[in-house]
Formats: structure tokens, C-alpha cells, sequence
């Protein structure tokens, strides 16, 4: 393996866990899309299933599945920090402990609901990847299609996971089916928003890689 694609790979592995602990720290905040509740983690969380295409594309299944659980195992150790640090006894002269708490403390049944998804919608994500560039179709010809593919289901995954895990119960159960609906729409919205930048990043990619091979 080239130097530029090792660098590559360090940068690729670091925003893809990244993404989980930002998309986690946004989730905190709900807005309103016309009376639908939504977490902000939705704004960030496309991202892990574009670079994860990217990692599959020019690294393979094997070490796209090890970023997947490298990214795991960072928000792993993020959220026992955040917990550790939540339990240490403020400082008598600050004041923010409620506020801190209230931001970092994680609602468990979320930080399942987050992680278990991650993990089988990526890993779903990438093993679909690979057997649509498998294929003797526009698939094996077209980054981007195969990227959309295999997004479609593994998204589908993802929703259904994370909205079961975290909201069955707690919403009124039309609610829970319009917003389980309406996650997966907009986070495939985003994706198909940015998928020419991700076909630009991909060629101009593919470019620099082979001239380095």
C-alpha cells in the first residue's frame, strides 16, 4: 500500500468514527419539521455511510468492516468518559453540572439504540457494496449507483433499529411509524444531495490512488 493511500485511510477512519459521536451529540437537540420530531444527529449521520463507500471502494470489505468497529469501540470509550466525568463532583464555584450532565449524559436506551444500528446498517452497507460491484450491471460500472444501492437498504436498517430501539413505546404509535419513516427519507435525501460530490471524490480518488499503486 502506497504512503498517500495509508494517509488516506488514518483520515477516512477518523471522520467515519467521528461521525458517530457527533451525530450522538447532535441527536440531543429534536426540531420540528412541521410537527414531525427529529433529532439533529440526522444532519451528520449520511456521512458514515459515504465515507464507509468510499473505504469499501478502494480498500475492500475486510477494512471497511475493521473501521466500522474502530469506530465502534471510539464512541465506546467516549461515552464511558462523558459518564466518568458527569460523576466527578463539580467544582463549588461552577455551575454548569445540570447543563453538562444534561448534554453528555446519554439516555442509555438511545446510546443502544445508536450503536446497534451503526453497527448492522454499516456493516449491511458495506457486504451490499461489494456484491453490487460483484455484478455484471450499471452497478459493477457506477460508483455512485452501487453507493445509492446499497445506502437504500442499509439506511432501511438503520431506521428501523435505531427508531425501534429508542422510540417504541414512548411515541404514540403513528408517531413513531411517521418519524421511523421520515428519518429514513431524509437521511437518504442527504445522501442523494451530496452523492455528486461523493462521485467527484471518488474519481478524483481513484486518479491519485492508481498513480501511486
Amino acid at each position: 500500500m502506497s504512503n498517500f493511500k495509508q494517509k488516506l485511510l488514518i483520515y477516512f477512519a477518523a471522520i467515519s468514527a467521528s461521525t458517530l459521536l457527533m451525530s450522538n451529540l447532535a441527536a440531543i437537540k429534536l426540531w420540528d419539521f412541521f410537527g414531525i420530531a427529529v433529532d439533529g444527529g440526522i444532519v451528520v449521520f449520511p456521512l458514515t455511510y459515504i465515507i464507509g463507500d468510499l473505504i469499501v471502494e478502494f480498500y475492500g470489505k475486510e477494512t471497511a468492516k475493521n473501521v466500522v468497529w474502530a469506530g465502534f469501540l471510539v464512541n465506546i470509550i467516549a461515552i464511558g468518559v462523558f459518564y466518568a466525568v458527569i460523576a466527578l463532583p463539580a467544582y463549588k464555584g461552577w455551575s454548569m453540572q445540570e447543563a453538562y450532565a444534561s448534554v453528555l449524559g446519554f439516555t442509555p436506551r438511545i446510546i443502544i439504540a445508536s450503536l446497534i444500528a451503526y453497527i448492522c446498517s454499516n456493516l449491511f452497507n458495506n457486504h451490499l457494496f461489494i456484491s453490487l460491484k460483484n455484478r455484471h450491471d450499471i452497478f459493477s460500472k457506477s460508483f455512485i449507483a452501487r453507493a445509492l444501492g446499497s445506502s437504500a437498504f442499509a439506511h432501511l436498517i438503520d431506521s428501523a433499529i435505531f427508531e425501534t430501539i429508542a422510540f417504541i413505546g414512548v411515541l404514540p404509535f403513528k408517531d413513531f411509524l411517521t418519524q421511523a419513516l421520515f428519518a429514513y427519507l431524509l437521511g437518504m435525501g442527504f445522501e442523494i444531495i451530496l452523492s455528486p460530490l461523493e462521485a467527484l471524490i471518488a474519481n478524483m480518488l481513484r486518479g491519485k490512488l492508481n498513480e501511486r499503486i
